[in-house]
Parts: C-alpha cells; structure tokens; sequence
C-alpha cells in the first residue's frame, strides 16, 4: 500500500512508494479525459413534422416527417423518415399523427422490423381535425433502425397536418448512453 507524507512545503514531499502514486496519476487522468470526451460529444436528437401536407398512405408505409426543426448528430433521415441510433442506448421516441373527416390514421414504432407500440385514431363525422400520440422508451443498439409507419389495420391511413402549424410530429433523444 503507497503512501505519501505531505510536508509544509512542496520540496518536502517524501514519496514512498513512487510506482503507486504513478499509476494512481495515470488513472486519474485517464479518467478525466474519459470525461472531457464524453462533455464534448454532441447531443442525439431529433424533431421533425409533417407541413401543410394532407395525404393517403397504405398498410406498412413509412410515413416520413420531412421538415426537419432539428437534428442534432444528424441521425434522422428526412428523406426517408428513418432514425439510425449511432450508439446503444435507451432512446425516447414520441410522435404525434392527425386526421379529419371520417378519416383514420394508425400508426406504429418499428425498430428493426420490430413493432415496439402502435397509437391511432378514428375521426367519427365530425369535420374536426384529431390526433394520436404516443411517447415510448427503448433500449437501441448501435446502427438499429426506428420509423414510423401505418400499422396493418384497415387499406387507407389519411394524414393531415396542413395551415399554419404543423399538427404531425416525430422526435426522439437519446436518455441514457450505454
């Protein structure tokens, strides 16, 4: 066991076992650096809707969220409406889907070919505009693939987000890196 016996002044130090008290050093700033790394990784998440769009999607289609608000660590694909989990992790996903008239809309969370939850909504007659949403965590891989896409129920998905503000969203933060 090392032990260091700290004088008044500084060229008083008596080192009694240099080795251990080297070894300790290097542990101590590996770990700091370890921490600085961690500081400086960028968050990961994502926010992005649907706009002044209103349109028709069959069983099993992605539905891409194609205006992106933000993208930190730029994994969320708005061409395709896929997120890419750039390290495992537990991830939050939350989406919001709107429909109007006598219109559905029910969609699903899949990872990997997966299905993790499923929301929807049925508007009953009433001309109004009404909406699903659903928030879920989930424990991702590294390089996994999470979208939404409408569920196998019913032939017809009716998505409306048009005027002035976006009423279809998708978004997802990492919470805890693992």
């Amino acid at each position: 066991m090392g032990h260091v016996t700290f004088c008044k002044s500084i060229q008083n130090v008596t080192y009694i076992n240099e080795g251990t008290l080297e070894s300790r050093i290097e542990r101590i700033e590996r770990f700091i650096e370890a921490l600085e790394d961690k500081r400086k990784k960028p968050p990961v998440l994502f926010y992005a809707v649907i706009v002044k769009r209103a349109f028709t999607l069959n069983k099993h289609s992605t539905i891409v969220f194609e205006t992106v608000i933000i993208n930190e660590g730029d994994h969320y694909n708005k061409n395709d409406g896929v997120f890419v989990a750039p390290q495992n992790g537990i991830y939050m996903f939350s989406w919001t889907v709107a429909t109007v008239n006598v219109h559905y809309i029910v969609t699903e969370l899949v990872v990997e070919d997966e299905v993790v939850t499923t929301t929807g909504e049925k508007e009953i007659d009433s001309g109004s505009l009404t909406s699903a949403s659903m928030t879920v965590f989930y424990r991702m891989k590294r390089d996994e693939h999470a979208w939404i896409r409408t569920n196998n129920w019913g032939t017809e998905n009716f998505v409306h987000s048009t005027g002035n503000y976006p009423q279809s969203s998708f978004l997802g933060i990492l919470i805890h890196a693992e």
